[in-house]
Protein backbone atom coordinates (compact mmCIF):
# COMPACT_ATOMS: atom_id res chain seq x y z
CA UNK A 1 0.00 0.00 0.00
CA UNK A 2 0.97 3.26 -0.50
CA UNK A 3 -0.11 4.94 3.31
CA UNK A 4 -0.75 3.08 6.60
CA UNK A 5 -1.81 5.09 9.62
CA UNK A 6 -1.18 2.96 12.75
CA UNK A 7 -2.24 4.03 16.27
CA UNK A 8 -5.19 5.28 15.15
CA UNK A 9 -8.89 5.57 17.12
CA UNK A 10 -12.47 6.22 16.12
CA UNK A 11 -14.64 8.63 17.68
CA UNK A 12 -15.58 5.46 19.95
CA UNK A 13 -11.74 4.51 21.20
CA UNK A 14 -12.02 1.86 18.68
CA UNK A 15 -7.71 0.79 17.43
CA UNK A 16 -7.57 1.38 14.01
CA UNK A 17 -5.59 1.33 11.48
CA UNK A 18 -5.80 2.76 7.75
CA UNK A 19 -4.45 1.04 4.63
CA UNK A 20 -4.21 3.69 1.67
CA UNK A 21 -3.60 2.77 -2.23
CA UNK A 22 -3.94 4.29 -5.60
CA UNK A 23 -6.16 7.15 -4.04
CA UNK A 24 -8.40 5.25 -2.47
CA UNK A 25 -9.22 3.43 1.54
CA UNK A 26 -7.16 -0.04 0.45
CA UNK A 27 -8.21 -1.73 4.32
CA UNK A 28 -9.75 -0.61 7.45
CA UNK A 29 -8.31 -2.78 10.58
CA UNK A 30 -7.69 -2.81 14.49
CA UNK A 31 -3.87 -3.65 13.66
CA UNK A 32 -1.63 -5.73 11.46
CA UNK A 33 -1.55 -4.04 8.16
CA UNK A 34 1.16 -4.74 5.74
CA UNK A 35 4.20 -2.13 5.64
CA UNK A 36 3.12 0.44 3.30
CA UNK A 37 5.72 3.07 1.42
CA UNK A 38 4.73 6.21 3.88
CA UNK A 39 4.21 4.84 7.71
CA UNK A 40 2.31 7.38 9.75
CA UNK A 41 1.66 7.39 13.51
CA UNK A 42 -1.70 8.57 14.80
CA UNK A 43 -0.42 8.39 18.42
CA UNK A 44 -3.86 7.38 20.06
CA UNK A 45 -5.71 10.14 17.61
CA UNK A 46 -8.72 10.06 15.77
CA UNK A 47 -8.21 9.42 12.53
CA UNK A 48 -11.79 11.06 11.07
CA UNK A 49 -13.10 12.08 7.44
CA UNK A 50 -12.12 15.38 6.26
CA UNK A 51 -14.52 18.42 7.61
CA UNK A 52 -16.54 20.55 5.69
CA UNK A 53 -17.13 24.39 5.81
CA UNK A 54 -21.02 25.22 5.10
CA UNK A 55 -21.36 28.51 5.49
CA UNK A 56 -18.28 30.95 4.21
CA UNK A 57 -18.11 34.68 2.30
CA UNK A 58 -14.70 34.31 0.13
CA UNK A 59 -14.35 37.44 -0.90
CA UNK A 60 -14.32 39.58 1.71
CA UNK A 61 -12.17 37.53 3.96
CA UNK A 62 -9.16 39.30 5.29
CA UNK A 63 -11.08 43.03 4.73
CA UNK A 64 -9.63 44.33 7.84
CA UNK A 65 -8.14 47.74 7.53
CA UNK A 66 -8.63 51.51 8.62
CA UNK A 67 -11.83 52.64 7.57
CA UNK A 68 -13.57 49.12 7.36
CA UNK A 69 -13.57 48.96 11.07
CA UNK A 70 -17.24 48.17 12.08
CA UNK A 71 -17.54 49.92 14.98
CA UNK A 72 -21.20 49.09 16.45
CA UNK A 73 -20.39 45.73 15.41
CA UNK A 74 -23.97 45.20 13.91
CA UNK A 75 -25.14 43.51 10.81
CA UNK A 76 -26.30 46.71 9.11
CA UNK A 77 -22.93 48.51 9.77
CA UNK A 78 -21.29 45.42 8.23
CA UNK A 79 -23.41 45.43 5.28
CA UNK A 80 -23.09 49.05 4.60
CA UNK A 81 -18.98 49.12 4.67
CA UNK A 82 -18.95 46.35 2.61
CA UNK A 83 -21.71 47.84 -0.53
CA UNK A 84 -18.86 50.86 0.20
CA UNK A 85 -16.23 48.81 -0.80
CA UNK A 86 -17.50 46.36 -2.83
CA UNK A 87 -16.63 47.83 -6.73
CA UNK A 88 -13.46 48.27 -5.53
CA UNK A 89 -12.60 44.74 -5.01
CA UNK A 90 -9.96 43.24 -7.91
CA UNK A 91 -10.27 39.52 -9.01
CA UNK A 92 -6.03 39.52 -7.98
CA UNK A 93 -6.90 40.59 -4.87
CA UNK A 94 -9.94 37.88 -4.11
CA UNK A 95 -7.74 35.09 -5.55
CA UNK A 96 -4.80 36.12 -2.79
CA UNK A 97 -7.16 36.34 -0.26
CA UNK A 98 -8.75 33.38 -0.78
CA UNK A 99 -5.59 31.54 -1.68
CA UNK A 100 -5.14 32.51 2.33
CA UNK A 101 -8.53 31.12 3.37
CA UNK A 102 -7.56 27.69 1.54
CA UNK A 103 -4.21 27.37 2.81
CA UNK A 104 -5.76 28.06 6.40
CA UNK A 105 -8.74 25.74 5.96
CA UNK A 106 -6.86 22.89 4.06
CA UNK A 107 -4.16 22.53 7.29
CA UNK A 108 -7.39 22.39 9.77
CA UNK A 109 -8.45 19.42 7.60
CA UNK A 110 -11.28 21.49 5.74
CA UNK A 111 -11.77 19.89 2.08
CA UNK A 112 -15.22 21.12 1.25
CA UNK A 113 -16.32 24.98 1.74
CA UNK A 114 -19.39 26.62 0.61
CA UNK A 115 -19.45 30.26 -0.83
CA UNK A 116 -21.58 32.77 -0.83
CA UNK A 117 -21.04 35.07 -3.41
CA UNK A 118 -23.29 39.09 -3.38
CA UNK A 119 -25.18 39.47 -6.28
CA UNK A 120 -26.66 42.97 -6.58
CA UNK A 121 -27.17 45.99 -8.61
CA UNK A 122 -23.31 47.55 -7.32
CA UNK A 123 -21.11 44.72 -8.32
CA UNK A 124 -23.25 43.07 -11.34
CA UNK A 125 -21.17 39.90 -11.25
CA UNK A 126 -17.63 41.59 -11.11
CA UNK A 127 -17.51 39.53 -7.34
CA UNK A 128 -18.83 36.26 -8.52
CA UNK A 129 -16.38 36.50 -11.35
CA UNK A 130 -13.58 37.16 -9.55
CA UNK A 131 -14.52 34.43 -6.99
CA UNK A 132 -15.43 31.91 -9.61
CA UNK A 133 -11.54 32.66 -11.23
CA UNK A 134 -10.08 32.53 -7.63
CA UNK A 135 -11.88 28.81 -7.06
CA UNK A 136 -9.95 27.25 -10.16
CA UNK A 137 -6.69 28.58 -9.23
CA UNK A 138 -7.41 26.08 -5.83
CA UNK A 139 -8.89 23.59 -7.45
CA UNK A 140 -6.42 21.57 -6.88
CA UNK A 141 -6.14 22.27 -3.18
CA UNK A 142 -10.01 22.68 -2.61
CA UNK A 143 -14.16 21.80 -3.76
CA UNK A 144 -15.92 24.81 -3.15
CA UNK A 145 -19.17 25.42 -4.52
CA UNK A 146 -20.29 29.29 -4.85
CA UNK A 147 -24.13 30.60 -3.85
CA UNK A 148 -25.56 33.39 -5.44
CA UNK A 149 -26.05 35.73 -2.64
CA UNK A 150 -28.69 38.73 -3.44
CA UNK A 151 -27.89 40.50 -0.23
CA UNK A 152 -29.38 43.89 -0.99
CA UNK A 153 -32.99 42.10 -1.96
CA UNK A 154 -34.92 40.78 -5.23
CA UNK A 155 -38.32 41.89 -4.34
CA UNK A 156 -36.82 45.47 -3.75
CA UNK A 157 -34.43 45.19 -6.81
CA UNK A 158 -35.40 43.81 -9.95
CA UNK A 159 -31.69 44.30 -10.90
CA UNK A 160 -30.72 41.79 -8.69
CA UNK A 161 -33.28 39.23 -10.17
CA UNK A 162 -32.08 39.73 -13.28
CA UNK A 163 -28.55 38.95 -12.31
CA UNK A 164 -29.45 35.88 -10.14
CA UNK A 165 -30.38 34.51 -13.78
CA UNK A 166 -27.41 35.50 -15.32
CA UNK A 167 -24.91 34.27 -12.14
CA UNK A 168 -26.36 30.77 -12.76
CA UNK A 169 -24.29 31.15 -16.37
CA UNK A 170 -21.39 32.70 -14.84
CA UNK A 171 -20.13 30.10 -11.99
CA UNK A 172 -22.94 29.73 -9.54
CA UNK A 173 -23.71 26.58 -8.56
CA UNK A 174 -26.51 27.25 -6.09
CA UNK A 175 -29.28 29.90 -5.49
CA UNK A 176 -29.09 31.53 -2.17
CA UNK A 177 -31.35 34.72 -0.76
CA UNK A 178 -31.76 36.86 2.49
CA UNK A 179 -35.75 37.25 2.42
CA UNK A 180 -35.72 39.06 5.75
CA UNK A 181 -33.65 41.92 4.17
CA UNK A 182 -36.95 42.82 2.33
CA UNK A 183 -39.44 45.24 3.37
CA UNK A 184 -41.81 43.19 4.89
CA UNK A 185 -43.03 39.32 4.93
CA UNK A 186 -44.79 39.65 1.56
CA UNK A 187 -41.98 40.86 -0.08
CA UNK A 188 -40.10 38.20 1.77
CA UNK A 189 -42.15 35.21 0.25
CA UNK A 190 -41.93 37.20 -3.27
CA UNK A 191 -38.01 37.11 -2.56
CA UNK A 192 -38.58 33.10 -1.68
CA UNK A 193 -40.91 32.60 -5.07
CA UNK A 194 -37.95 34.53 -7.36
CA UNK A 195 -35.08 32.15 -6.07
CA UNK A 196 -36.99 29.51 -6.34
CA UNK A 197 -37.66 29.96 -10.03
CA UNK A 198 -34.23 30.50 -11.19
CA UNK A 199 -33.63 27.19 -8.83
CA UNK A 200 -36.62 24.83 -10.83
CA UNK A 201 -34.71 26.53 -14.06
CA UNK A 202 -31.58 25.16 -13.69
CA UNK A 203 -32.46 22.45 -11.16
CA UNK A 204 -30.09 23.73 -8.69
CA UNK A 205 -30.04 23.81 -4.80
CA UNK A 206 -31.32 26.15 -2.95
CA UNK A 207 -29.19 27.66 0.19
CA UNK A 208 -30.80 31.19 1.75
CA UNK A 209 -29.47 33.55 4.64
CA UNK A 210 -32.34 33.47 6.54
CA UNK A 211 -33.80 35.39 9.45
CA UNK A 212 -30.18 36.79 10.62
CA UNK A 213 -31.99 39.28 13.11
CA UNK A 214 -32.82 38.82 16.54
CA UNK A 215 -36.59 40.50 15.76
CA UNK A 216 -39.04 37.79 16.63
CA UNK A 217 -41.56 39.58 13.65
CA UNK A 218 -39.82 37.72 10.91
CA UNK A 219 -40.46 34.28 10.26
CA UNK A 220 -39.35 33.44 6.82
CA UNK A 221 -38.09 30.17 7.89
CA UNK A 222 -41.62 29.62 7.88
CA UNK A 223 -42.03 30.50 3.83
CA UNK A 224 -38.72 28.81 3.22
CA UNK A 225 -40.05 25.91 4.05
CA UNK A 226 -43.89 26.18 2.83
CA UNK A 227 -42.07 26.98 -0.76
CA UNK A 228 -39.97 23.63 -0.23
CA UNK A 229 -42.58 21.65 -0.15
CA UNK A 230 -44.65 23.23 -2.70
CA UNK A 231 -42.18 22.69 -4.66
CA UNK A 232 -41.26 19.54 -3.45
CA UNK A 233 -37.64 20.10 -3.04
CA UNK A 234 -37.43 17.98 0.24
CA UNK A 235 -33.17 17.41 1.05
CA UNK A 236 -32.01 20.42 -1.29
CA UNK A 237 -32.73 23.46 0.99
CA UNK A 238 -30.46 24.76 3.49
CA UNK A 239 -31.27 27.90 5.51
CA UNK A 240 -28.21 29.48 7.05
CA UNK A 241 -28.08 31.55 10.70
CA UNK A 242 -32.01 31.11 11.87
CA UNK A 243 -31.65 34.11 14.30
CA UNK A 244 -34.79 35.18 14.96
CA UNK A 245 -36.06 31.53 15.95
CA UNK A 246 -34.11 32.45 19.28
CA UNK A 247 -36.54 35.22 19.71
CA UNK A 248 -39.85 33.29 19.37
CA UNK A 249 -42.42 31.95 21.55
CA UNK A 250 -41.91 28.32 21.90
CA UNK A 251 -45.67 27.76 20.37
CA UNK A 252 -44.19 29.41 17.06
CA UNK A 253 -40.77 27.63 16.82
CA UNK A 254 -42.52 24.06 17.63
CA UNK A 255 -44.89 24.66 14.76
CA UNK A 256 -42.26 26.23 12.30
CA UNK A 257 -39.48 23.54 13.38
CA UNK A 258 -41.69 20.61 12.55
CA UNK A 259 -42.05 22.71 9.15
CA UNK A 260 -38.56 22.59 8.82
CA UNK A 261 -38.41 19.04 9.49
CA UNK A 262 -40.96 18.13 7.07
CA UNK A 263 -39.50 19.85 4.16
CA UNK A 264 -36.04 17.98 5.00
CA UNK A 265 -33.97 21.31 5.10
CA UNK A 266 -30.90 21.14 6.27
CA UNK A 267 -29.94 24.00 8.90
CA UNK A 268 -26.02 25.93 9.67
CA UNK A 269 -26.14 27.75 12.53
CA UNK A 270 -23.20 30.75 12.31
CA UNK A 271 -22.56 30.63 16.22
CA UNK A 272 -19.18 32.38 16.46
CA UNK A 273 -20.81 35.47 14.32
CA UNK A 274 -24.10 36.16 15.35
CA UNK A 275 -23.47 35.84 18.86
CA UNK A 276 -21.13 38.51 18.23
CA UNK A 277 -23.73 40.30 15.60
CA UNK A 278 -27.18 39.71 17.31
CA UNK A 279 -28.74 41.41 20.35
CA UNK A 280 -26.80 44.19 20.46
CA UNK A 281 -29.69 46.94 20.31
CA UNK A 282 -31.44 45.20 23.87
CA UNK A 283 -30.80 46.13 27.13
CA UNK A 284 -30.96 42.80 29.66
CA UNK A 285 -31.07 40.04 29.37
CA UNK A 286 -30.00 39.75 25.61
CA UNK A 287 -31.44 37.54 23.16
CA UNK A 288 -28.45 34.36 22.66
CA UNK A 289 -29.14 35.48 18.93
CA UNK A 290 -28.69 31.69 17.30
CA UNK A 291 -30.65 29.17 16.49
CA UNK A 292 -32.24 26.74 18.50
CA UNK A 293 -29.63 23.82 18.10
CA UNK A 294 -31.05 21.24 20.27
CA UNK A 295 -34.56 22.04 19.41
CA UNK A 296 -34.10 21.36 15.34
CA UNK A 297 -31.74 18.54 16.41
CA UNK A 298 -34.42 16.70 18.87
CA UNK A 299 -36.81 16.97 16.42
CA UNK A 300 -34.58 15.20 13.54
CA UNK A 301 -33.98 18.43 11.30
CA UNK A 302 -29.59 17.84 10.00
CA UNK A 303 -27.91 20.90 11.22
CA UNK A 304 -24.43 21.51 10.82
CA UNK A 305 -22.30 24.89 11.36
CA UNK A 306 -20.43 27.39 9.86
CA UNK A 307 -17.69 29.84 9.81
CA UNK A 308 -19.39 32.49 8.00
CA UNK A 309 -16.62 35.47 7.87
CA UNK A 310 -13.24 36.15 9.12
CA UNK A 311 -11.64 38.98 9.95
CA UNK A 312 -13.61 41.75 8.57
CA UNK A 313 -16.06 44.35 8.75
CA UNK A 314 -18.54 41.51 10.07
CA UNK A 315 -16.71 39.21 12.39
CA UNK A 316 -13.00 40.09 13.66
CA UNK A 317 -11.51 36.86 15.08
CA UNK A 318 -11.71 33.31 13.39
CA UNK A 319 -8.74 30.89 11.97
CA UNK A 320 -10.93 28.61 9.69
CA UNK A 321 -10.96 25.87 12.64
CA UNK A 322 -14.14 23.73 12.23
CA UNK A 323 -13.12 22.32 15.74
CA UNK A 324 -13.61 26.09 16.78
CA UNK A 325 -16.46 26.61 15.54
CA UNK A 326 -18.34 23.41 16.93
CA UNK A 327 -16.74 24.46 20.25
CA UNK A 328 -18.68 27.87 20.43
CA UNK A 329 -21.94 26.34 19.17
CA UNK A 330 -21.55 23.41 21.83
CA UNK A 331 -21.34 26.44 24.52
CA UNK A 332 -23.87 28.62 23.20
CA UNK A 333 -26.46 25.45 22.22
CA UNK A 334 -25.68 24.09 26.06
CA UNK A 335 -24.31 21.15 24.65
CA UNK A 336 -22.20 19.50 27.23
CA UNK A 337 -23.56 15.69 27.81
CA UNK A 338 -21.22 13.21 26.11
CA UNK A 339 -23.85 12.05 23.24
CA UNK A 340 -24.23 16.15 22.54
CA UNK A 341 -20.28 16.62 22.32
CA UNK A 342 -20.73 14.13 19.87
CA UNK A 343 -23.29 15.86 18.07
CA UNK A 344 -21.16 18.94 18.21
CA UNK A 345 -18.36 17.10 16.87
CA UNK A 346 -20.23 15.69 14.01
CA UNK A 347 -22.22 19.12 12.58
CA UNK A 348 -18.78 20.04 10.39
CA UNK A 349 -18.19 16.52 9.49
CA UNK A 350 -21.29 14.26 8.82
CA UNK A 351 -23.79 16.30 9.16
CA UNK A 352 -22.11 19.15 7.03
CA UNK A 353 -21.32 16.37 4.65
CA UNK A 354 -25.20 15.57 4.20
CA UNK A 355 -25.95 19.03 3.00
CA UNK A 356 -23.41 18.85 0.44
CA UNK A 357 -24.00 16.19 -0.62
CA UNK A 358 -21.01 13.92 0.01
CA UNK A 359 -22.55 10.63 -0.62
CA UNK A 360 -19.16 8.83 -0.41
CA UNK A 361 -17.83 10.49 3.12
CA UNK A 362 -16.65 8.93 5.85
CA UNK A 363 -14.25 5.67 6.33
CA UNK A 364 -15.21 2.92 4.40
CA UNK A 365 -13.05 0.46 2.17
CA UNK A 366 -13.46 1.84 -1.29
CA UNK A 367 -13.99 5.76 0.13
CA UNK A 368 -11.62 7.99 -1.41
CA UNK A 369 -8.24 8.13 0.64
CA UNK A 370 -9.43 11.91 2.42
CA UNK A 371 -8.34 11.87 5.99
CA UNK A 372 -7.60 13.82 8.90
CA UNK A 373 -5.75 12.47 11.95
CA UNK A 374 -6.22 15.02 15.33
CA UNK A 375 -4.13 15.14 17.99
CA UNK A 376 -6.98 13.96 20.53
CA UNK A 377 -8.14 10.85 21.39
CA UNK A 378 -11.80 11.54 21.97
CA UNK A 379 -14.22 13.78 20.57
CA UNK A 380 -14.64 16.04 23.68
CA UNK A 381 -10.86 16.43 23.85
CA UNK A 382 -11.17 17.64 20.01
CA UNK A 383 -13.29 20.49 21.08
CA UNK A 384 -11.49 21.55 24.39
CA UNK A 385 -8.30 21.58 22.94
CA UNK A 386 -8.60 22.06 19.33
CA UNK A 387 -5.49 20.21 18.29
CA UNK A 388 -3.31 20.36 15.84
CA UNK A 389 -4.04 18.16 12.59
CA UNK A 390 -1.27 15.71 12.60
CA UNK A 391 -1.54 14.68 8.96
CA UNK A 392 -3.88 15.92 6.69
CA UNK A 393 -4.48 13.15 3.31
CA UNK A 394 -6.24 14.15 0.11
CA UNK A 395 -6.79 11.62 -2.62
CA UNK A 396 -4.22 9.90 -0.98
CA UNK A 397 -1.40 12.01 -0.76
CA UNK A 398 -0.27 13.68 2.57
CA UNK A 399 -0.81 17.64 1.86
CA UNK A 400 0.09 18.85 5.32
CA UNK A 401 1.33 17.87 8.32
CA UNK A 402 1.16 19.97 11.84
CA UNK A 403 2.61 19.33 15.11
CA UNK A 404 2.51 21.64 18.13
CA UNK A 405 5.03 20.62 21.59
CA UNK A 406 5.88 22.42 24.43
CA UNK A 407 9.57 22.55 25.93
CA UNK A 408 9.82 22.56 29.79
CA UNK A 409 12.72 24.30 31.19
CA UNK A 410 14.24 23.88 34.50
CA UNK A 411 12.89 24.13 37.14
CA UNK A 412 9.65 23.62 35.95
Amino acid sequence: MDIVIRNGVTDQGTPIEVGVEDGLIAALAEGGLPAAALELDAQGGIISPPFVESHFHLENAYLWADGLINQSGTLEEAIAIYARIKQELTAADIRERTGRVVRRALANGTFWLRSHVDIDHISGLKILKGVAAAREAHRQQMEIQLVAFPQLGLARNPEAADLMWQAMENGADLVGGMPHGERDMDDAARHIEIAFAVARHYDADVDMHIDETDDPAWKTLELLADQTLADGRQGRVTAGHCCAMSAWDDADAERIIGKVRDAGINVVTNAPINLMLEGRGHHHPKPRGIARVKELMAAGVNVACGQDDIQNMFYPFGKMDPLEVALITAHAAHMGAPEEIQAAFDMPRANAARLWPLPDYGLAVGAPADLVVLDAPTPVAALRCQPARRYVIRRGRLVAETRSETTWHEPW
